[in-house]
């Protein structure tokens, strides 16, 4: 539900409710601001007024959001059962999500930013606003993308480079990044970068939904010159969050468009689902883009998109809602969340490949049809992938006793 996405109280639901003003919604749990402080700790540099002001940004996206989608479908939208919401707002954020591009296409020409629109009067130099980041131990070094020789001596001889894609509303130094980043840096001959494109994909959904398309291509042209100079595409792991999923897919067709080869391997952390349902796959995620494509659904049919778009496509508890989880932000997170479990817990999540969450949960999958999520995940036995996790840290129920 829209209303849940935006995390409005659901005993106080008109406009008069209000967002919550306390919390941050990050990963597992709303959480107040120096709960958040102390989980990610002052190596993360999350500061109060940085979690506050990221607050103070997703309330008012929130209502923005709101406000423009009642605006364009009116308020007659089926209500979910046992969701009761004010006489002056009834809208629900599924039936929207599962129009697809249809909706969002004529939505985005009405206020004039399609794809095309922008390609036509676009003056935005995307190789000055966009920035690549080498995360080390010892922090950030930022470089632009125009950086390409001192990027490739960076890369040329590494053994495995894993880029991170943020989504919206984030950044190089934001919570998905800060939270993968590091378990990533534990792991011997990586070397970690991230694609920050905070003043790209910063505000108004419609709108950078639209710019992801422009973020791929010049993320791509980026990878395609340095492979181009030397570096192995085979070593080139992409892991992207929502929308930087779908970046990191537009970028992997450019690299295969422009060299005649893939790049190693895409992760795609519930991709975003909002304008990228039922479109070409030039446009978004697929399972073309690399010689893997591995996805982690936890959202899905909501901010996250619902059908399989990898190779393998797992759906950690049905892949809709999470364990812990009250609003549909905490969902969409708890992708990166498990991600970055698996990182140094490679067997904690064991995933038995079937054909629907019934079946799994009676127990009717074939029983040598067994994978990890995450890292660990390997190319092999293609299909849809089920499993079940806990509502917080550790997250694997083999590693709370359970499985």
């Amino acid at each position: 539900m829209l209303l849940k996405a935006c995390g409005v109280h659901q005993s106080a639901l008109g406009l008069r409710g209000g967002l919550r003003q306390t919390i941050l919604i990050v990963g597992g749990d709303p959480r107040p601001v120096e709960s958040v402080m102390a989980r990610y700790g002052d190596g993360h540099k999350l500061s109060v007024e940085n979690a506050f002001f990221r607050l103070q940004n997703i309330k008012a996206l929130c209502l923005y959001e709101l406000l423009l989608l009642i605006r364009v479908f009116g308020t007659a939208i089926p209500r979910q059962a046992g969701f009761s919401v004010s006489s002056i707002i009834d809208p629900v954020l599924h039936p929207i999500v599962a129009a697809g591009s249809n909706r969002c296409e004529a939505l985005k020409s009405f206020f004039g930013i399609t794809y095309e629109q922008i390609l036509e009067k676009n003056r935005t130099n995307f190789n000055e606003i966009l920035t690549i980041d080498h995360i080390t131990k010892n922090g950030n070094v930022k470089h632009n993308l125009t950086d390409i020789n001192y990027l490739k001596n960076l890369m040329v001889n590494a053994e495995n480079i894993i880029i991170l894609v943020h989504g919206f509303m984030e950044s190089s130094d934001g919570l998905m990044v800060q939270g993968v980043a590091p378990e990533l840096l534990k792991q011997k001959r990586v070397k970690v970068f991230a694609l920050d494109g905070r003043k790209v994909i910063n505000w108004e959904y419609f709108r950078s939904s639209t710019h992801v398309r422009f973020m791929g291509q010049k993320f791509g042209t980026l990878l395609t010159e340095l492979i181009k100079r030397g570096v192995n595409a085979s070593k080139v792991t992409l892991v992207g969050h929502s929308l930087g999923a779908h970046i990191a897919g537009i970028a992997g067709t450019k690299v295969k468009d422009k060299t005649g080869t893939r790049i190693a391997r895409i992760t795609g952390l519930d991709p975003a689902g909002p304008c990228f349902s039922n479109i070409d796959i030039g446009a978004r995620l697929d399972s073309t883009d690399a010689e893997y494509v591995d996805v982690i659904h936890t959202n899905a049919g909501m901010l996250g998109l619902q059908e399989p778009v990898g190779h393998k496509d797992f759906y950690p508890n049905n892949g809709m809602s999470q364990p812990g989880c009250i609003f549909s932000t905490c969902d969409h997170s708890r992708a990166w969340e498990l991600y970055a479990e698996s990182i140094s817990s490679p067997n904690h999540f064991p995933a038995r490949k079937c054909d629907n969450w019934t079946m799994f949960q009676n127990g009717l999958c074939a029983k040598n049809a067994v994978t990890y999520m995450g890292l660990n995940s390997r190319p092999g036995d293609l299909g849809i992938y089920f499993l079940t996790t806990g509502s917080s840290p550790p997250y694997s129920m083999e590693a709370a006793g359970s499985g």
